[in-house]
């Protein structure tokens, strides 16, 4: 059988972090809402490479993430962030979606994203 670990998040319930051999599904936002977008993406982008090193795992093993943001307007900005932090690598790019959500607590920015290990 093989084993599940998980880390859990501060909030109950829930884990930021599962990994099941090689699969692995993360979950990051930044840890202070109060920033301004690019604050918080970058504590979001930040906290996602914690996770997936945590697991033996880095960007260029992303497969697939979706983006979900407080306000649409942000996502130009987001695209060049996003360009920016996942590097000119083509090979390495995961699928990727971008959807609008209203998001909790102040939050402008959560990223949910699965990878290989």
């Amino acid at each position: 059988m093989m084993q599940d670990l998980r880390w859990p998040s501060s909030a109950g319930g829930r884990s930021r972090v599962v990994a099941r051999g090689a699969q692995v599904f993360a979950v990051a936002n930044a840890s202070d809402a109060k920033l301004d977008f690019d604050g918080q993406l970058l504590q979001t982008l930040e906290m996602l490479d914690a996770h997936l090193a945590h697991v033996g795992a880095s960007r260029a093993s992303l497969l697939s993430v979706q983006i979900f943001l407080a306000d649409m307007r942000h996502k130009k900005h987001l695209d060049t962030a996003w360009r920016a932090w996942i590097g000119e690598d083509s090979t390495a790019w995961p699928q990727r979606a971008v959807v609008g959500a209203q998001l909790d607590g102040g939050l402008l920015v959560e990223i949910v994203a699965q990878a290989f290990r």
